[in-house]
């Protein structure tokens, strides 16, 4: 199948949360966290990853109107 990429995770899940849990880089912690998640079946491809994380996307508001960017 076209565009289809396997990958094999030689990590074990104790040791992927090791890492997970000392990471304090933003994007090296995201990418750690989708590693673990494929390694553990909690998600079961990277796209899926990717509409679990816009769909966690919670609008704020401010006095009634919908805040863009970093809201005071």
């Amino acid at each position: 199948m076209s565009g289809v990429v396997l990958i094999e995770i030689r990590e074990t899940e104790s040791e992927l949360k090791a890492v997970l849990r000392k990471e304090k880089d933003a994007t090296r912690h995201e990418k750690l966290q989708v590693l673990y998640w494929l390694k553990t079946k909690t998600v079961e491809t990277v796209l899926s990853f990717a509409v679990r994380r816009t769909g966690n996307i919670v609008p704020q508001y401010k006095d009634g109107c919908l805040v863009i960017g970093k809201g005071e």
